[in-house]
């Protein structure tokens, strides 16, 4: 009588064995196919922006400044921003075209505009630097964010693992008479 019932167990866990491989798909897990990740140049024919804020000393509202650059296909621009509530003070538009922005695109990320720095993980560069500068390079496509990184005037302080130096001087030389534009700007 024990074999009957030892059998039937058997029998039992072996069915239920089979119905869940059966309902789960056998095991096999189907991937999801993922879009393949663009790189910086790729963005040359779309919408997004790429840009450089300076952010000044951490000062009061009435004497804070940055300077920031932004460039697309379309547009080189800097704006002077006062305050910490990003309120515009002065702003200059240049034309841009597809081919200078894919240069300009092709330069940035030879010098890593997108690299990570691997020593420091606060992606939150406000209050840091207190006083020093704060660098942030970002990349934006259709008003999402795809990259936001950031460096600073304070030794190894930063999300950015990309050439900061000579980033600000690439974004600079994008703005015509960039140092005559901002010389009246106290950061």
């Amino acid at each position: 009588m024990n074999r009957y019932i030892i059998a039937f167990a058997g029998f039992m866990i072996l069915v239920i064995a089979l119905l869940i491989i059966i309902f789960s798909g056998g095991g096999k897990k189907t991937s999801t196919p993922t879009q393949p990740v663009k790189t910086l140049p790729d963005y040359a024919s779309t919408t997004a922006a790429v840009s450089m804020t300076i952010d000044g000393r951490i000062n009061g509202e009435d004497t804070h400044r940055q300077i920031r650059v932004s460039v697309d296909r379309f547009q080189r621009k800097l704006d002077i921003i006062g305050g910490y509530n990003d309120n515009l003070v002065e702003t200059h538009n240049f034309a841009n075209n597809q081919a200078a922005y894919d240069v300009f695109l092709r330069a940035i990320n030879g010098v890593g505009f997108t690299t990570k720095s691997n020593k420091y993980k606060i992606a939150d560069e406000r209050g840091k630097c207190p006083l020093g500068f704060r660098y942030i390079f970002e990349l934006n496509d259709s008003g999402d964010s795809i990259s936001r990184l950031w460096s600073s005037s304070c030794s190894g302080i930063g999300t950015l693992g990309g050439n900061s130096v000579q980033l600000q001087s690439l974004f600079k030389a994008q703005i015509t008479d960039y140092n005559k534009l901002t010389t009246r700007v106290i950061l």
